[in-house]
């Protein structure tokens, strides 16, 4: 498994908690703040994105942004 990958499953595991049981809990003195759902979820858009780029370079597949477009005319 792939770095981008275990982070992008932590993103995911972040926000079912935040849905689950909410942004913040405290036990005793110690108190937990967690990340805003609009962080977590740019954050797994961006990671979602690097996966799908190394995936696509492990597979051999090209990226749009290197395409060549040849015209004979």
């Amino acid at each position: 498994m792939s770095n981008t990958q275990q982070r992008l499953d932590a993103y995911y595991a972040a926000e079912v908690r935040i849905l689950t049981v909410g942004l913040s809990w405290r036990l005793d003195i110690r108190q937990r703040q967690e990340a805003e759902l609009a962080e977590i979820r740019k954050a797994i858009t961006a990671l979602e994105a690097k996966l799908a780029a190394e995936q696509g370079k492990r597979s051999g597949g090209s990226s749009l942004r290197y395409r060549t477009a040849v015209f004979n005319g």
